[in-house]
């Protein structure tokens, strides 16, 4: 995409597991450009779908795997051997990976690091300052799985080495790992545009009731959900985000392809209950508008205890079991909902306070007046 002479430029170096990283660096991005003129060098594995959907201002998009995260069996379930085979593959970072990011980032002035950490590497050697964005860390991630698997302990002491190189750290709310950092911020989400439009587009009418059903990002095997529970709730409309490859209205059940026109925040917005993984951008998103949550606990992942406390805290909440969700029982289960949303008025947004923490860092050089 084009850019504009005189706006500031930001390196983006995003981890490609699932799209929460990637759409909480977009908040941050959409802040930003709110504030003052700039353009944005994207380093990531993330496809460029997600950034033409969500980001309007100019970007250039670099393909390129930025780190491991963890192998998903489905977006459920971690593949832990396969992960460890990934791991050393990728560690220690190769210097001609780092010099290909390094070359990418070149004219930046800043490089935000949502996790991973060859941005921060790739800053280092460009001589870029890097900020890192987190509610954990993959040393924090990896730590948890080290007692019965010794062969992360390596990566977890690599790791921890690489994110302590950042020059700047930022911790975003809810998180994991509470630590001295240079700020801490609300939870960070990209803002909603029109969820009125987004009811009608979806054909649910004023009386019924509308769930969005969402497994985040995360590929590697599709979770069966029972269909024919909620084809007999003619009092709802089901919405599954990202779960088809072709958009479909079926019924009272709306099939919606991943990279389809369909803006997420909209659609959480919109929706008067969320069900499914608990994933940072999706509950963040939620927060922002008020939703109800009924999500399924990933049991094998560090991070979920405090997404789903902070959830319960938060927002009307509840779990569901992963075979309930298999067999529509979670639909039988689920206390009254009738008044779900909570108000959110004047809920601070984390993406705005990252922006202005780089706005601080930048100079009022580029400011709109």
């Amino acid at each position: 995409m084009g850019g504009t002479s005189g706006a500031a430029r930001i390196g983006c170096c995003i981890s490609g597991h699932g799209f929460g990283h990637a759409t909480r660096a977009i908040a941050v991005m959409q802040a930003l450009v709110a504030r003052i003129e700039a353009r944005f060098e994207i380093l990531t594995s993330v496809p460029a779908w997600l950034f033409g959907q969500s980001l309007a201002s100019p970007h250039t998009l670099h393909p390129m795997i930025t780190d491991v995260g963890l192998v998903q069996q489905h977006a459920l379930a971690e593949d832990l051997p396969a992960t460890l085979e990934a791991l050393d593959r990728f560690y220690p970072l190769d210097e001609q990976r780092i010099d290909q990011a390094a070359a990418a980032l070149q004219g930046c002035q800043l490089v935000l690091c949502d996790i991973a950490p060859l941005g921060i590497a790739a800053a280092k050697r460009a001589g870029i300052p890097s900020i890192l964005v987190e509610n954990f860390t993959w040393d924090w991630i990896y730590a948890a799985y080290a007692e019965q698997w010794p062969d992360f302990a390596p990566h977890v002491e690599g790791l921890s080495a690489l994110f302590a190189q950042a020059d700047h750290h930022l911790q975003a709310s809810p998180v994991c790992c509470p630590m001295r950092c240079d700020r801490q911020v609300d939870p960070v989400a990209r803002r909603p545009r029109d969820p009125v439009a987004i009811r009608r587009r979806l054909e649910c009418g004023s009386e019924q009731r509308l769930i969005l059903i969402t497994m985040g990002g995360v590929g590697g095997g599709k979770q069966e959900i029972a269909l024919h529970s909620l084809r007999e709730r003619r009092d709802l409309v089901a919405v599954f985000s990202g779960q088809s490859r072709e958009e479909k209205f079926s019924g009272n059940l709306r099939f919606l392809a991943q990279d389809g026109p369909w803006y997420h925040p909209d659609l959480v917005a919109a929706a008067d209950l969320v069900v499914g993984k608990v994933g940072y951008s999706t509950v963040a998103e939620a927060y922002q508008a008020g939703t109800a949550f009924a999500y399924v606990a990933r049991r094998g992942f560090r991070e979920s205890a405090t997404l789903e406390a902070f959830l319960d805290s938060h927002l009307l909440s509840w779990k569901i079991e992963e075979c309930d969700l298999q067999s529509g029982l979670w639909l039988d289960t689920l206390p009254s909902w009738s008044n779900s949303r909570r108000a959110v008025e004047d809920r601070a947004n984390g993406a705005d306070q990252v922006a202005d923490y780089l706005i601080e860092l930048l100079g009022q050089t580029h400011a709109r007046p």
